[in-house]
């Protein structure tokens, strides 16, 4: 028992914390996108950290609920409906057997995540369960959930009332305005949104010029961007005898620049090795951001030291430690 899949929408896959230790394999490490929301839920439920939740892309999906549940949607808002009424966004909900839950097309950001108590009931592979589409391993068989597909739950883990639920189901919930973190503002087309970046390894490889338009230009979005990677439109970024090298390793967040002189922004599903010279990384604490990131956002990298990468990481565990805490 657990729900079937009425409509998958456009990309619903399953993803947890990441595929860890395997690329020295070739494995990318995948994992979810938007790293805060996908803990946020899991976090709402009093799930562990990394559990396994359904990741929606641009447009929900649809689900017909086989057994009662306890599910949080957090990230992009994809104005969701429970038998047809609203209900909202990064707050614990309960569910009946027959209750149908839909999820519409983002209005703001590109990434929703649900997550139910206890988890999916997904085989691991790899130390993983999330999916690797190129790879066909982890998640559901490998792939995107398509419509009749059957996902089946592990069961309610520790601290729920008689009746299968959270006794304070209703009042778990997260106001974006609580975080210090500009959450909605990362969600929405606007003012360019600021990415800081750390320098890379082959930043000698740019001309003066190449960094001044790097760090001093608006970017954007392209609509060929994926799991895989974000790609931009904008300024080239000069070089001074090309951006080849010998392939080595990539790190999440690397920032390459290729021939064209336009960046490219690697994610989760990258490849482990690229030969493009890297000008820089974003911060793991901006990277929820970019995901959300539309086509056609715009965006500007903004140099910050190693230090003040590291104290912004540190921030970010400290707030989610104590959001941990309240729930526990």
């Amino acid at each position: 028992m657990g729900m079937t899949v009425i409509d998958p929408g456009i990309l619903t896959t399953v993803q947890d914390a990441g595929r860890t230790g395997c690329m020295d394999s070739g494995f990318s490490p995948s994992g979810a996108l938007d790293g805060f929301s996908f803990r946020l839920a899991n976090i709402l439920l009093s799930n562990p950290p990394g559990l396994a939740a359904l990741e929606m892309t641009l447009s929900g999906a649809s689900f017909l609920f086989d057994e009662k549940a306890a599910a949080v949607l957090a990230g992009a808002d994809m104005k969701p409906l429970l038998n047809g009424r609203p209900i909202a966004m990064n707050r614990a909900f309960c569910l009946e057997k027959g209750d149908i839950l839909h999820t519409g097309f983002a209005v703001s950001g590109v990434r929703a995540y649900l997550a139910v108590a206890g988890g999916f009931a997904v085989k691991e592979v790899l130390g993983s369960c999330s999916t690797n589409l190129k790879a066909r391993i982890g998640g559901f068989e490998g792939r995107a959930l398509k419509s009749a597909d059957r996902i089946p739950f592990r069961g309610f883990p520790g601290g729920f009332s008689a009746d299968g639920f959270f006794p304070d189901t209703e009042k778990r919930y997260f106001p974006p305005e609580a975080s210090p973190f500009p959450i909605r503002a990362a969600y929405e087309q606007g003012d360019p949104l600021a990415l800081h970046v750390v320098q890379g390894p082959q930043a000698s490889y740019f001309s003066g010029e190449g960094m001044e338009t790097f760090y001093g230009s608006v970017y954007t979005v392209t609509a060929d961007s994926d799991r895989m990677g974000v790609r931009f439109t904008g300024p080239q970024v000069a070089s001074k005898n090309g951006t080849d090298i010998v392939s080595d390793g990539i790190a999440l967040g690397a920032i390459q620049v290729p021939g064209s002189g336009k960046p490219i922004v690697l994610l989760n599903d990258r490849q482990t090795t690229g030969g493009y010279a890297k000008i820089g990384a974003v911060i793991t604490g901006d990277l929820w951001k970019l995901a959300q990131a539309a086509p056609g956002s715009a965006v500007r990298f903004v140099r910050i030291s190693h230090a003040e990468a590291e104290k912004r990481y540190r921030e970010t565990g400290r707030m989610l430690r104590r959001l941990e805490k309240k729930y526990r």
